[in-house]
């Protein structure tokens, strides 16, 4: 773990479609004395050994490229739980965050929780 001095440390949690490009674009007007610690829950079938968590792990990666080359400073790079609540929970209880933003596909969203979406 890494400590952000004097910067707002940002939890950015990553769902499964949300693209590098759309992350970027959303954490940009955040990004001035922020440092961003990135969180990609892993695929909910599967253990650290599968292609599920392989999957999670080439996901979390694409991101902290895609922000480092966009000149956005990435503090932390965290595969995490499957459990979407378990993941954010780990780290909220293990990290000083300042802010949490949650970066998932709306569809897929509303689909599941339309009580829990606006738009």
């Amino acid at each position: 773990m890494q400590i952000v001095k004097n910067k707002r440390n940002v939890l950015a949690i990553v769902g499964r479609e949300a693209e590098p490009p759309i992350v970027v674009d959303a954490l940009r007007p955040r990004a001035e004395d922020t440092g961003f610690t990135l969180l990609v829950p892993a695929s909910p079938h599967g253990g650290p050994d599968s292609a599920d968590w392989a999957d999670a792990l080439a996901r979390a990666e694409a991101v902290a490229t895609a922000l480092r080359e966009a000149g956005l400073e990435v503090v932390e790079t965290i595969v995490g739980d499957a459990d979407f609540a378990a993941a954010a929970g780990d780290v909220l209880h293990s990290r000083e965050i300042d802010d949490v933003v949650v970066l998932i596909d709306p569809e897929a969203a509303i689909l599941t929780r339309p009580d829990l979406v606006t738009a």
